[in-house]
């Protein structure tokens, strides 16, 4: 399956010139949105370090719960597929259960998300364990007015 993001006009030529020289008969499928950024992804790895260092618990452990607690939600929230899937396969299960399964078989949960899902999954990450006193890295906002930046360029 090739998977492709159209973010521009030339994105979209390069699309076009791909499928008029494929063969067919082929299916289609277009989707809103792109898929998560590697700087979330990379955030979201280093944010389940800082957890696991700040309460003493496995990273593997803290990310698959983060997933149970964030990530699902969100997805069951976004997409009658997945919420279908989840509530007849894995809700039945007990907590302790879900978690294991979740960080066992590498469930898919964040790699599945697009860039504003992510976005509302990191803040809900951020602002939980915010609530306890856990300190996570916070990226510089490179679109943020910067008086300094200014003054160096003019």
């Amino acid at each position: 399956m090739t998977t492709r993001a159209v973010k521009n006009p030339d994105d979209l030529k390069l699309l076009k010139v791909y499928l008029e020289q494929r063969k067919r008969p082929f299916t289609v499928e277009v989707t809103d949105g792109r898929s998560r950024s590697g700087e979330q992804n990379r955030l979201a790895f280093r944010w389940y370090s800082e957890i696991a260092e700040q309460t003493g618990e496995d990273r593997e452990e803290v990310r698959a719960q983060c997933k149970l607690k964030f990530g699902i939600p969100i997805l069951r929230h976004d997409s009658e597929a997945f919420r279908a899937t989840y509530d007849k396969v894995i809700k039945p299960l007990d907590y302790e259960e879900k978690i294991k399964f979740i960080r066992f078989t590498e469930m898919p949960v964040t790699s599945l998300m697009k860039v504003e899902q992510m976005s509302r999954y990191m803040d809900e990450v951020f602002r939980h364990h915010a609530g306890f006193g856990i300190v996570l890295t916070v990226p510089e906002d490179r679109f943020a007015f910067d008086p300094e930046k200014q003054r160096r360029a003019a």
